[in-house]
């Protein structure tokens, strides 16, 4: 087996992770699921994502828990608990252990994370939030769309998302260079994280475009449904604004609830000149509603 090989395993363990953050996943599930030894699986994982599987899928339960403690204030504490795997009494002291504070502690006084290197996107938020208006400024930049099923070969970026620009061109060479692109591509990206929460330089993106066929290696096959879609045009650094304007203003009184599916990035044109990257595009959240 290849490196190749092994990454595409690693990253069908990932992809399996992120749809079952709700239940009480094991090492050995993981390695069966990727038709792997347990022994080897642990290996070859810790060796391209650079920590255990158990590590992996703690951290991803409870940085999950603290994007919905920040964005959806009215769920309960009881709720994220069960949505990330945990009971309620295990979950009060595994995030205090992580993040330093109990879940009712963070959600009272983190709901915009604190970070140096994104103190430009905190005042942005605060600055909104003194405006009577700022939920309506939002929410007339979103229109809630049905997107059919798509299948999705994508590529996997583990980073800081700064560096996501030199990570999209190398991809639109090689899908180009394949003749995989066509009249009909859409070019979608797949933010996992929250930067403001988790460690800027382990971000999970996966860049993608659609394909007819799904199945097989690095292909994900999205469901159908309702999306949140918030129209963003302007500079790729100021791209964090838009999410953390949906995040924290937006998704905590819109009414709707998220589900498992996957956030897309569906690009509508890229400019990459002298004066940097602009970018048209539409962020779409997935969220339950009724047909």
């Amino acid at each position: 087996m290849d490196t190749t090989e092994y990454m595409q395993r690693v990253n069908q363990a990932v992809d399996y992770i992120h749809k079952n953050l709700d239940k009480n996943l094991t090492a050995e599930e993981i390695a069966d699921y990727c038709r792997f030894s347990r022994f080897y699986f642990n290996r070859m994982f810790k060796a391209i994502m650079n920590e255990s599987v158990y590590s992996f899928i703690k951290r991803r339960k409870l940085e999950n828990a603290a994007f919905l403690l920040r964005a959806k204030s009215n769920l309960p504490v009881t709720d994220i608990a069960f949505r990330n795997g945990y009971s309620p009494s295990n979950f009060a002291s595994a995030f205090k252990d992580y993040h330093g504070i109990s879940p009712t502690e963070y959600r009272k006084k983190n709901d915009i994370p604190q970070k140096d290197s994104y103190l430009e996107v905190t005042e942005h938020i605060k600055s909104m939030r003194k405006r009577a208006d700022c939920f309506d400024e939002v929410n007339n930049k979103i229109k809630i769309r049905k997107i059919e099923k798509m299948n999705l070969l994508y590529e996997r970026f583990i980073g800081n998302y700064i560096d996501l620009a030199g990570f999209w061109r190398g991809f639109c060479q090689k899908v180009t260079e394949k003749q995989l692109v066509n009249e009909n591509t859409r070019f979608i990206g797949v933010s996992y994280d929250d930067p403001l929460i988790i460690d800027e330089n382990r971000c999970i993106y996966d860049v993608c475009i659609n394909v007819e066929n799904g199945g097989g290696p690095n292909v994900h096959i999205v469901e159908g449904g309702y999306y949140a879609c918030y129209k963003y045009h302007g500079r790729v650094e100021n791209l964090v604004k838009a999410y953390n304007e949906i995040f924290s203003i937006w998704l905590p009184f819109c009414g709707y609830d998220v589900d498992h599916r996957i956030p897309l990035e569906i690009y509508n044109w890229v400019s990459d000149g002298e004066e940097g990257m602009w970018l048209d595009l539409d962020i779409c959240i997935p969220i339950v509603k009724e047909d």
